[in-house]
């Protein structure tokens, strides 16, 4: 697997590829450059005349060794793409495999995002939010916020988002500064891109295509584009977690909203990386624990079911998806809800 710091739009390169890359890469060129049928992101296109994206070759989707690798070239290509210019994207081709449907691929395309958050040893940036349905949430990586676009080869209508093989594109938000719906720049560059979605897509513009920052623009919702316009998932799938606070000793009690996640996900995340354990516990309808402490930091991950969960004179109902961050020490009790509740505890020694 290499990243290239020169791919331009030639066949030149080719040799440096895998062999599977040989024909992603000239499919993607093609489809960039073509100029009897203008490719409608402007951008991309400068960016692959001028020289200025950068691309990678992973060889699979799942595979922990290889979205690592994609982590580490990523990180490469964000410590330096403000020398690269301003049209510059930094391209990620995953090695053919069987074909998926949409929703297959929209979860692989999330799977990875949240692969990228785990192996991010940055803090997320202070002035990005963290909850996705904040008009100012952008993903974000190695501190910088990135607009993340998924082509799949299960795309027929939206053929701009098709690709050969599936492909992710990361575009630092820096990219797009000076660009927006009040200037001159940010009006000329949509007009063009939506003139040419008329006549490159067998569909109309996605309703959810919107500016960054608009009230009602949830920039995730643009990340992965199905092939209708009435279907999108309801909620977020992607979820940033307190890593840098569990790094430290744990100095207050913090209850985070719609984590989400599987039981397998969840204890991967949660399960401390110094020996230690986790516990699944299940407790009844309005089972009751009364006010007590533990001797280490635990964090509490509510799978099915409510529960109500009190420190001091503050009571707070908690539902599947919801996590808790319990510091040693801290006096605290519990009620489940009328249906009980299911949860994994992390013991933080």
């Amino acid at each position: 697997m290499k990243i290239s710091e020169s791919y331009q739009a030639n066949q030149s390169v080719l040799g440096d590829l895998p062999h599977w890359g040989n024909q992603a890469f000239k499919s993607f060129t093609n489809d960039l450059l073509s100029e009897e049928n203008p490719f409608p992101c402007i951008l991309g296109v400068e960016g692959m005349k001028a020289g200025q994206l950068r691309f990678c070759f992973i060889d699979s989707t799942e595979d922990e060794s290889a979205l690592k690798n994609l982590a580490s070239h990523l990180t490469h290509y964000l410590q330096h793409y403000k020398k690269i210019g301003k049209n510059t994207s930094f391209v990620a081709f995953f090695k053919p495999d069987d074909l998926k449907t949409m929703e297959q691929y929209e979860k692989q395309f999330w799977g990875i995002l949240q692969a990228l958050h785990k192996y991010d040893n940055q803090p997320w940036p202070k002035e990005v939010p963290k909850d996705p349905n904040n008009p100012l949430w952008e993903f974000s990586f190695q501190n910088e916020p990135i607009f993340v676009v998924c082509n799949t080869p299960a795309h027929e209508k939206r053929k701009s988002r098709y690709s050969s093989t599936f492909m992710m594109t990361f575009q630092p938000r820096w990219v797009f500064e000076g660009m927006n719906a009040q200037t001159k720049k940010g009006q000329k560059v949509q007009k063009i891109v939506r003139d040419r979605l008329k006549k490159y897509d067998k569909i109309k513009a996605h309703p959810e295509l919107n500016w960054y920052g608009d009230p009602e623009t949830r920039e995730w919702k643009q990340y992965f584009l199905r092939d209708e316009n009435d279907s999108t998932l309801n909620k977020c799938p992607f979820h940033t977690s307190l890593k840098e606070e569990r790094k430290m000793p744990m100095t207050k009690v913090t209850i985070e909203k719609n984590v989400g996640g599987t039981m397998e996900e969840v204890v991967r995340e949660i399960l401390p990386e110094a020996t230690s354990y986790v516990e699944i516990q299940n407790d009844a309808p309005h089972q009751e624990h009364p006010t007590h402490t533990h001797p280490t930091d635990e964090i509490l991950h509510i799978l099915e079911g409510t529960i109500y969960f009190t420190i001091g004179e503050e009571t707070t109902l908690c539902h599947p998806g919801d996590r808790i961050y319990l510091p040693k020490e801290t006096v605290h009790g519990s009620k489940a809800g009328p249906t009980g509740c299911l949860y994994v505890i992390s013991i933080q020694k």
